[in-house]
């Protein structure tokens, strides 16, 4: 029988029970595992973690436990000072591209107002999520723990919040995208570019009051959506603010 211990910081503590929080836990385990198998048991997604400490020395996620280990884990800390070597998640992307599952549409709308690539479909499976995520390289964002402990899933999130602008403000967050945002860039609809069309090319298709108030308009590329700077835009732009304020 091995006994290890094992103390969660940060918001990793949002992920565990009530018991848990905020304390050492105590796990009795018949034989060696990997310490990822170990985390991912008190219910905490690899994804989640960027940096485990047993003993003071980092460890990666296939160290096997031994007998009396005792484990630190931290989540991404965007002002911890950590050695790229001993960090196990990337806290940047070099490509923010994103794959929201069935149950964070919102979120995945949200993410398109502030101009970044967010794959959606509200009936994709778990496999198809999968599957798509490896083979377009993309970050899957997920509130479903056992998807993201999958050994495949190499980038990834899982949203703390309740609340779509929240989750918005997370992701931003975690992955330090502020200074990326490109707001109604994207379709909101469909994913698709947006780009600047004269008035005169979609008047057919306006309706009076906005033919009378309106003189700039948007289209996406791919589904043919059009936009203008109305009041639903601005509501949008203060939620936006909101965010890069706080």
């Amino acid at each position: 029988m091995i006994h290890v211990t094992l103390r969660f910081y940060g918001d990793l503590n949002h992920l565990l029970t009530k018991e848990q929080e905020g304390k050492i836990i105590e796990r009795r385990l018949p034989g060696r595992t990997s310490v990822k198998d170990l985390i991912e048991g008190c219910g905490v997604p690899h994804t989640e973690v960027d940096l485990i400490l047993t003993d003071g020395q980092a460890v990666d996620f296939s160290y096997l436990i031994a007998d009396k280990d005792h484990f630190s884990v931290y989540p991404v800390f965007t002002a911890l000072d950590i050695s790229r070597d001993q960090r196990l998640q990337e806290p940047t992307l070099a490509d923010p591209r994103f794959l929201a599952d069935v149950n964070l549409g919102k979120l995945a709308r949200y993410l398109r107002i502030a101009g970044f690539d967010t794959a959606y479909r509200n009936d994709a499976e778990d496999d198809e999520l999968i599957g798509r995520m490896q083979a377009e390289k993309r970050v899957l964002l997920t509130r479903d723990r056992k998807l993201l402990m999958r050994k495949v899933v190499r980038r990834g999130y899982l949203p703390r919040s309740d609340d779509a602008t929240e989750q918005l403000e997370e992701v931003l967050s975690r992955f330090q995208l502020v200074d990326e945002i490109n707001a109604f860039s994207r379709c909101p609809r469909c994913n698709g570019l947006l780009r600047s069309v004269p008035k005169e090319q979609v008047l057919d298709r306006l309706k009076p009051l906005t033919k009378r108030y309106f003189d700039t308009f948007s289209q996406c590329r791919d589904c043919g959506q059009i936009y203008w700077p109305g009041s639903h835009q601005h509501r949008l732009k203060t939620r936006l603010q909101n965010i890069l304020d706080r």
